[in-house]
């Protein structure tokens, strides 16, 4: 069953939805005009995988459907690191 949020990026609320994909894709960004803008990612998606999933699809909907692939890609990549970083730096509780 899909799990949804909503967030708001740019003043535009947008569907956050964790659900089953087909493909090869772990996520997805809709823009649909401002109507219906939504994420998607892949519910079996876990870990740090999952988080890098997140970030880049959340970098789609934040700089616009105009960015390269790529540059959308390192930005994620970059992003899950410094977390990831950031994570193991942090005193366990």
């Amino acid at each position: 069953m899909p799990k949804d949020h909503h967030i708001t990026i740019e003043g535009k609320r947008w569907l956050l939805r964790f659900t089953a994909l087909k493909g090869d894709a772990s996520g997805w960004t809709f823009f649909d005009g401002a109507a219906n803008p939504r994420i998607l990612i892949d519910e079996n998606a876990r870990g740090w995988s999952r988080v890098e999933t997140i970030l880049h699809e959340l970098a789609h909907a934040a700089l616009g459907p105009n960015i390269s692939e790529e540059a959308i890609t390192e930005l994620a990549r970059v992003q899950r690191r410094v977390l990831a970083m950031l994570y193991t730096m942090t005193p366990k509780e």
